[in-house]
């Protein structure tokens, strides 16, 4: 028992909350044992981890390998992820760990969250069930971004519930960078068809595949990691929920995919990035219908003007 706790390892990282999430992913992706995540609101039972800075988040991944070396080798590998996908850590704390108590712990930071109206997600240990007239989601936290804790992917939820409850027929969805596919199933189960979420991580993909096989979505949602450009139809909804620098990048193919008097809705926006979005976006081609925000997260819902 003593040889196998030794090979285990701590891996504590800051990182700017606005990227907090998107981060965990990238740990999971490194298949890590557990992760944790704190912010300025939590902190660590373990009373040797200081509070967290504001505007930060602290993430904690445990990882094993059979020597120090190889463990230092995957500690360089996250944070070389991290710093290409422009979350680069804050600081980086690391060490051998003999306390595993976290390999239940961690699955506390995961309960069954209220997405919507008529949609309700949690993970698979958890008992829950669905709102009156309205569906439950089992998502597996890890692999793919996308739990539905995070602010910005319960605004989109919110929005999505709403347009296809307000809707005479079968809306059609497109799901930019889906991740674990969780509002493409929110959409599919609330009735929209079709439904297609892509994504330009392969492995996001398949796992997000998984998740529709366990929730019975398999025929119904369209999942790869096709380009914007390489779509000729357009959508009564697109919904992107990725960070702001990827958005404005992405402007021209997301507008060209929107149907004349369909919904574009924007997320993974925080309040300092109204401006530059409103800026990018809404103009001539798409007019601004609301703004919402919780915390410090917004999510845009734009209408394409009619020709």
């Amino acid at each position: 028992m003593a040889d196998e706790l030794e090979n285990w390892y701590r891996l504590t990282l800051l990182v700017d909350a606005a990227g907090g999430d998107h981060a965990a992913a990238i740990l999971w992706e490194h298949e890590v044992g557990g992760v944790e995540m704190y912010d300025a609101e939590t902190y660590a039972e373990d009373q040797s981890i200081p509070p967290v800075p504001d505007g930060t988040n602290r993430l904690i991944a445990y990882i094993e390998q059979d020597s120090p070396e190889q463990a230092e080798q995957s500690r360089d590998a996250i944070v070389a992820s991290l710093t290409e996908s422009g979350l680069p850590p804050i600081s980086v704390q690391f060490g051998s760990f003999t306390d595993t108590s976290w390999q239940t712990a961690w699955k506390d930071f995961f309960k069954p969250t209220v997405m919507s109206k008529r949609a309700i997600v949690g993970p698979p240990w958890e008992e829950f069930e669905a709102p009156e007239g309205g569906t439950k989601i089992v998502i597996e936290p890890g692999m793919a971004f996308g739990t539905g804790t995070h602010e910005t992917t319960q605004l989109c939820g919110e929005k999505i519930d709403r347009l296809l409850g307000e809707a005479d027929s079968p809306q059609s969805l497109l799901d930019v960078g889906c991740g674990s596919a969780i509002l493409s199933m929110i959409a599919a189960r609330l009735g929209a068809a079709p439904v297609f979420g892509v994504d330009n991580d392969a492995h996001a993909v398949e796992v997000a595949k998984e998740n529709l096989e366990v929730n019975q979505l398999g025929g119904a949602i369209d999942l790869s990691t096709r380009e914007l450009s390489t779509f000729d139809e357009t959508f009564d909804i697109v919904v992107a929920n990725i960070l702001t620098p990827i958005l404005i990048s992405l402007r021209d193919d997301l507008i060209a995919r929107v149907r004349p008097g369909g919904t574009l809705l924007l997320s993974g926006i925080t309040d300092v990035q109204v401006d530059s979005i409103r800026e990018a976006f809404v103009g001539s081609e798409l007019r601004e219908l609301d703004l919402a925000q919780k915390g410090e997260w917004v999510c845009f819902e734009l209408q394409r003007v009619s020709a």
